[in-house]
């Protein structure tokens, strides 16, 4: 794609970083695209949902919230939200760089985030760009772009989606590597935890099966969501049929964690999983070995890993 082009073409998001061995294989510069078409419960990146820009408020990070804000937003350590959204210009991010607020969304273009990457090459140990989010196939076209671009000057590109898009169909083939969350396949349970409806899933995740050359399903163990025994054999028959699609299919299972509670706070929003207890270890070690036992390359994960 020509640069004339990609200078037309930007994105949403609503951060960038770095992780090793976390969101694809190596060292990997992690663009997070704003909006999602879920409401997990569980999310640890609730600023990623909403596509429009939000400011995430840490009032213990700074002595000096109230006089950033020159609108009077601030009052006792608390933020008028509605105030804040109505404010024409955020000083409190680009003059004061108040570190009590965070804004989360802008635009960045995909020729930007091609330089970026390029000048970052030599960071990429055996890694890459993955478009994570908030959920990168709601902005298939950029990501597309953006993953066409990188892909032509040799740089390894992933996305981590939640497979229930229209979108999504779109993927399989264009991109190296595709991670797929599988939340559960009880319809009534998914709509009820994730707010979304799950009929696009199987589908999406059957035609990934068939077109992508690296695959990985991950399964995310949320109580009291999908860890009940009837729903952990609901999930192994649903990936050990994908299994059958192709010669490997590699699969993950993870633990939910509380590591994006303080975000909830930052928004002014409750965070529906406070007081939800983890699932145990043995829980996941009982998917996995029914995910083994359907033919899947079963992978530790994360933090086994790093």
């Amino acid at each position: 794609m020509g640069r004339e082009r990609l200078n037309d073409i930007t994105m949403r998001i609503f951060s960038t970083g770095w992780s090793e061995d976390v969101d694809g294989p190596g060292r990997r510069w992690v663009v997070y695209l704003k909006g999602c078409n879920f409401r997990c419960r569980w999310c640890a990146n609730p600023e990623g949902i909403d596509p429009a820009p939000e400011m995430l408020f840490y009032p213990a990070r700074s002595g000096y919230a109230d006089t950033a804000c020159p609108h009077g937003a601030v009052k006792d350590n608390a933020l008028d939200r509605a105030r804040c959204a109505a404010c024409p210009d955020r000083p409190c991010v680009g003059v004061a760089k108040d570190p009590a607020f965070e804004l989360a969304g802008r635009e960045l273009g995909v020729d930007e985030l091609v330089a970026r990457a390029l000048a970052a090459r030599p960071l990429l140990r055996q890694g890459g760009v993955t478009f994570a989010g908030g959920e990168p196939t709601l902005q298939a076209d950029e990501v597309l772009a953006a993953a066409a671009a990188l892909r032509d000057r040799q740089i390894h590109t992933a996305i981590e989606t939640n497979a229930g898009t229209p979108g999504f169909a779109r993927f399989p083939g264009q991109v190296d590597l595709i991670i797929a969350d599988v939340k559960c396949v009880s319809p009534d349970r998914h709509r009820e935890f994730t707010g979304a409806d799950n009929s696009l899933v199987a589908d999406n995740l059957a035609a990934a099966a068939a077109r992508q050359r690296d695959l990985l399903v991950r399964v995310t163990l949320v109580t009291p969501f999908n860890d009940a025994p009837a729903e952990l054999a609901r999930l192994a028959g649903l990936l050990g049929r994908l299994r059958k699609q192709r010669d490997r299919l590699r699969a993950q299972v993870l633990r939910q964690h509380h590591l994006g509670g303080p975000k909830y706070a930052a928004l002014g929003i409750e965070y529906p999983m406070k007081d939800a207890p983890c699932p145990p270890p043995s829980r996941a070690r009982e998917l996995e070995g029914l995910l083994a036992e359907a033919g899947l390359d079963v992978e530790p994960p994360w933090s086994a890993k790093t």
